[in-house]
């Protein structure tokens, strides 16, 4: 059994990043800032908007979970309303004075609008303004820059990671999202967790859920099929039989007592950092269970044969946004996706529910949980971070599978030709990082004809065909490893209104031809 884990600690920033004087901003035009690879904060931002004449931002969300519009967003929705020309903006000469030999003009000048700028150039824009930032040390637990993680089976193959966002990297502050993986003999399990944003000690809260609850499900499964060999079996019986019910409630009562079991550790974990004086201080109070607030998306992936066919079984539990899917690799548009979970949602729009004592009681955690048997070969758990870049899941989920096999994590089927990449090619943005380097990716959004369901069906009907677009046709690698190639992925791939932490663990079962 091949299994590497990797983690690399806060890399330190550049010492060059430019930074404007704030009375400096006040006289500078939108093409000054769009020529200067400079970072502004929100309060900057909106002097120079008030200067102009700009509307008023928008009204900030109650959302408990999603976070405020951003510096460089802010600056990229006011770019938007300007000209992208490289000639200078100036303000228009004064009137002269009259002479009394002019007749008064009343007629009214209509303004011509001003261009907006498409999608690609606003992201454009903004990959020259996000600043990469270390995390700033307050003798609280902090989270690594990043963490990736690969376990090979005979039967399955685990790839996961995870990333700071880009709005934690601007501000200097630790990444919310966590998961944990883990085999046994019998079966794959993974579970995601997204602290709350709103939240200060929620990493701590998404760390030993994940944790905790993925070590519950790998011991307890292991446990259970060393004792009951027939238990595959029962998950291979008919559909309606009572071994195949009794079997599944078996499995999805250890999944659903794994959220029991993270949401212990929460209470465990608040024990030991109440008697720390580090938490107190950066507070300015005592720590509560609320701050530690996460959602929690588990599964557990069962390779069965029936009736001498492969087929997958999988018991999931979704407590919070973010999204689980099971893929067909193999089937038409039409059939090839299976949501496993809803996103729950707060009391506000926006707003998402936690893991909690109420929400793991066996009345309400029934409702979120979700069995299933069939031909699926992918299974993909996912925080928002992702699973809003590829909303509506149905059918966009078909774009982030060929997105990780265009970019080369999963592999890619079809016809190899010698010819070299086709266009259009990987798109090359730089990244928020100490290094600041461009990393080039392909998108199978290029390759749409449009935004339609209809569009996205063909695309993934003719996905054998595709591989000419991929950055292996282009003679392009971003890592010499599946996890390493996720993470630079997830780190680097760019979508308009896209700055949160990413995670995503892909759980691809090996079937022999």
């Amino acid at each position: 059994m091949d299994k590497t884990d990797k983690t690399e600690l806060n890399p330190v920033p550049g010492e060059n990043s430019a930074e404007l004087i704030s009375e400096q901003q006040l006289s500078l035009t939108f093409d000054d800032i769009e020529k200067k690879p400079c970072i502004m904060s929100a309060e900057e931002y909106l002097k120079i908007q008030k200067a102009v004449g700009k509307n008023k931002p928008p009204e900030q969300s109650v959302s408990e979970k999603k976070n405020e519009q951003t510096a460089p967003e802010k600056q990229a929705n006011a770019a938007r309303d300007n000209s992208q020309s490289e000639k200078k903006v100036t303000p228009p000469a004064a009137p002269a004075k009259p002479t009394g030999k002019e007749k008064e003009n009343t007629s009214a000048v209509p303004l011509a609008p001003a261009p907006h700028l498409s999608d690609m150039e606003v992201m454009e824009h903004t990959s020259s303004i996000w600043q990469y930032k270390e995390i700033i040390d307050n003798g609280t637990e902090m989270h690594s820059e990043y963490h990736e993680k690969h376990t090979a089976t005979p039967f399955a193959e685990v790839i996961a990671a995870r990333v700071r966002g880009k709005k934690h990297k601007h501000e200097g502050t630790n990444c919310d999202d966590y998961f944990e993986t883990a085999v046994t003999d019998d079966c794959a399990v993974a579970v995601v967790c997204d602290g709350a944003g709103s939240k200060p000690l929620s990493r701590i809260g998404s760390r030993v859920s994940a944790e905790s609850g993925a070590a519950y499900l790998k011991a307890k499964t292991a446990e259970l099929f060393a004792a009951k060999p027939e238990l595959k079996s029962g998950l291979a019986a008919d559909l309606n039989s009572t071994e195949f019910m009794a079997a599944c409630g078996r499995i999805a009562s250890l999944v659903q007592e794994a959220a029991r079991e993270a949401f212990a550790a929460q209470q465990k974990v608040l024990g030991e950092i109440l008697g720390n004086r580090k938490y107190e201080d950066a507070l300015g109070r005592k720590p509560v269970i609320g701050d530690l607030s996460t959602t929690f998306l588990a599964a557990v992936i069962v390779p069965v044969a029936v009736d001498g066919k492969p087929q997958t079984f999988m018991a999931c539990v979704q407590i919070g946004d973010g999204c689980i899917c099971a893929v067909d690799s193999t089937a038409d548009s039409v059939h090839c996706l299976k949501l496993m979970g809803e996103a729950d949602s707060g009391a506000f729009s926006g707003e998402t529910d936690f893991l909690s004592e109420k929400n793991s009681k066996s009345e309400i955690i029934g409702a979120k949980t979700r069995i299933s048997r069939g031909t699926s070969d992918v299974i993909l758990l996912m925080t928002d971070g992702v699973a809003d870049d590829y909303f509506p899941a149905q059918p966009m989920m078909e774009r982030l599978y060929l997105d990780l096999c265009l970019n080369g994590i999963l592999p890619m089927n079809g016809e190899r030709s010698g010819k070299g990449g086709e266009d259009p090619a990987p798109i090359r943005f730089r990244s928020v990082s100490m290094t600041q380097q461009s990393v080039a990716l392909q998108y199978a959004k290029q390759l749409l004809g449009d935004k339609s369901e209809a569009a996205m069906s063909a695309l993934w009907d003719k996905r054998e065909m595709l591989w000419c677009h991929s950055l292996e046709a282009f003679r392009m690698n971003i890592g010499d490893t599946p996890e390493e190639r996720l993470r630079v992925w997830l780190d680097n791939y760019n979508e308009r209104g896209s700055f949160d932490d990413r995670t995503l663990a892909v759980v691809r079962i090996t079937r022999e031809k």
